[in-house]
């Protein structure tokens, strides 16, 4: 599952419901919010929830809050009426302070609820099952951490992780946003402090593929079209788009394709060796420089039945004479270059500096 966040210190107007159909639209499941209102504004807080609520059921989206016992209070219910919250929309209760494992059970009978995945302990889960919590209606949910040097260690992250996975839980982390990022701090929202500054859609990858988690939400309150787009190409259709300078216009002309098997330093276009109008280029005698990580490489005469194949260089590689370099990936997208896996698809478009 992927998520995303919408705030309630701002108006849930047409430009906040075109935003939620648009993730919508893009392979976007689930909505994250929370309820710790200032006294101030309890009344404001809950009509907006209440409206976030009723467009998501509409989106067919699952709308989590997070709130802690006063917040529930605030939303006119008991820890025993807490059911009644479904009928505004609200999906699962992300659980903050003032629950003891006992509410904690008797929530999980009426609504999903998600616990604290960074804090919850042995006695915890001991202590739910004592108080017979229905686990089937139970997730962990990793913070997030707006100030810098404050987010989790990805080793103690992982870890935490296999734990959870052995108590069956279903776990959930942040990736920061690219556009609109949350205040007061606007420095991303990430569950892993490695996570601040890489691109969300590279993060959200690690997290799924290599550090145990179910579900990803963009913690920030909003992301750029383009990254919504880059989202869905991966999540629904398994492809990647890069950002590249090279004056050889045949690699925009077409999405190619990473063989079915991965090889360790390059990415193969398997399409390549197939393009007549690729094999037959002229060879320049500087074109074999040293290929560093993201060159575009076309292999020429010197390499026989291979003449014509295209790799992107995964890692720093020595020049050769059979190999000529043809383009770089740019800067901003070498960490993409890990997205791409078995019969990835690769859509090359001319770097935007250049125009």
């Amino acid at each position: 599952m992927l998520g995303f966040s919408i705030y309630l210190d701002q108006e849930i107007d047409n430009q906040t419901k075109n935003y939620i159909k648009e993730m919508k639209r893009n392979g976007f499941t689930g909505v994250f919010t929370s309820v710790h209102i200032p006294e101030e504004d309890a009344s404001k807080y809950v009509d907006r929830l209440k409206l976030l609520g009723g467009y998501c059921a509409e989106q067919k989206l699952k709308l989590t809050v997070d709130l802690d016992l006063k917040g529930l209070k605030n939303l006119g219910v008991s820890v025993s009426s807490a059911r009644s919250l479904t009928h505004i929309g609200i999906s699962a209760l992300r659980l903050d302070d003032g629950f003891s494992n006992s509410k904690i059970a008797e929530l999980s009978h009426q609504l999903n609820i998600a616990l604290n995945a960074s804090t919850i302990s042995e006695s915890d889960v001991n202590n739910l099952h004592a108080d017979q919590a229905d686990f089937d209606h139970m997730e962990a949910w990793h913070n997030y951490y707006p100030r810098p040097e404050t987010g989790l260690d990805t080793d103690w992250f992982a870890t935490k992780n296999q734990w959870l996975k052995k108590h069956h839980f279903t776990v959930m982390a942040f990736v920061p946003g690219d556009s609109k990022l949350r205040g007061p701090i606007y420095k991303g929202l990430p569950t892993l402090e490695a996570h601040r500054n890489l691109n969300p859609l590279v993060a959200a990858d690690e997290l799924k593929n290599k550090l145990g988690v179910d579900k990803v939400f963009i913690g920030d309150p909003q992301i750029s079209k383009q990254l919504m787009q880059k989202f869905a190409d991966y999540e629904l259709h398994n492809k990647v788009q890069l950002q590249v300078k090279s004056d050889y216009t045949t690699l925009f002309k077409r999405v190619w394709h990473n063989r079915p098997e991965v090889s360790r330093d390059v990415v193969r276009l398997v399409e390549s060796r197939k393009q007549n109008q690729i094999t037959k280029l002229s060879i320049k005698s500087d074109d074999t420089l040293k290929r560093n990580v993201g060159a575009i490489t076309l292999d020429n005469q010197g390499y026989g039945r291979y003449q014509g194949e295209i790799q992107i260089c995964k890692t720093t590689l020595q020049s050769n004479p059979k190999v000529n370099v043809i383009g770089h990936v740019i800067a901003n997208d070498l960490s993409m270059l890990v997205l791409i896996k078995e019969n990835t698809g690769i859509e090359f478009k001319p770097d935007e500096g250049d125009k």
